[in-house]
């Protein structure tokens, strides 16, 4: 969930401990959005009693948010989407150039199949189509709602993001 967030800056596993409601936690990660900073336990936290002094994360610092197993199982599909998609663009990093992102984009300014896209810009290989694809849409450029409650495939449809003043 978090590398598919456009607003997470940096994030960083298991940072540390933190001390509240008396007692020691295993932070599982420190979260730096845009516009604010958090740490975020997930479900079942380790929960440290053995007095030994380790480093201590500021938790009064920012804000502390329990992850329930309700809050990932709801967003299942699209943490199972963005594990198909992060290999794509980690596989492909500098290799798609920003013109094919500036295409991509003002083709499916109008809602367009995945399909659609990659007949439309590839030449081949569609590994390239996709990395700038799914770049856009992990800098928040282009949507996809269904990615949230549909397996990808070739029917996934994408739109480019609303331009907000």
């Amino acid at each position: 969930m978090l590398e598919s967030d456009p607003t997470v800056r940096v994030f960083c596993e298991r940072p540390g401990f933190a001390q509240f409601d008396g007692r020691r936690y295993l932070i599982d990660f420190h979260v730096r959005y845009a516009d604010r900073q958090e740490l975020l336990l997930l479900p079942d936290p380790v929960i440290v009693e053995d007095g030994n002094p380790r480093s201590v994360v500021d938790a009064t610092a920012m804000t502390v948010r329990h992850v329930e197993h309700a809050e990932l199982g709801a967003s299942r599909i699209w943490i199972d989407n963005w594990q198909r998609m992060l290999p794509c663009l980690i596989a492909t990093r500098g290799l798609v150039p920003a013109s094919l992102f500036n295409s991509i984009e003002r083709f499916v300014a109008t809602s367009q199949s995945l399909l659609d896209i990659e007949r439309e810009f590839s030449t081949g290989d569609p590994i390239v189509v996709r990395a700038a694809l799914f770049g856009l849409l992990h800098t928040g450029r282009v949507t996809a709602p269904e990615l949230r409650t549909e397996p990808l495939s070739w029917s996934t449809r994408f739109a480019a993001a609303e331009v907000r003043s």
